[in-house]
């Protein structure tokens, strides 16, 4: 039998004495997953309050976030809501604000 054959045979001995409950034959590694803060909704004043408190015009906020500026005119005017990766960067940029200095050259 090929070495291959006998690493997946000897996987699969493993994964069922695991499963008969014995664990010496087996390597187990526990993998914790960190919890991660839900995204938040942004409504069109908070949007607005972001990008003027750190004093971007629409048109440089909408630069900054990777987004066109009519996407920007949207969301503060209630058009349309960010989608899930502008609301976690208005979540970063809302905890610190310092994170947008990584993205702009002032």
């Amino acid at each position: 039998m090929s070495e291959q054959f006998e690493s997946i045979m000897k996987g699969l001995e493993q994964i069922a004495a695991y499963k008969r409950g014995d664990k010496t034959k087996c390597r187990v590694r526990v993998v914790t997953i960190p919890d991660i803060e839900p995204l938040t909704e942004f409504p069109k004043e908070k949007i607005k309050e972001i990008r003027l408190k750190n004093n971007f015009t629409q048109e440089h906020f909408s630069e900054v976030l990777g987004v066109t500026k009519k996407s920007v005119e949207a969301w503060e005017t209630g058009k349309r809501k960010p989608t899930g990766t502008a609301k976690r960067l208005f979540q970063l940029i809302e905890k610190d604000p310092a994170v947008i200095n990584y993205m702009v050259r002032r």
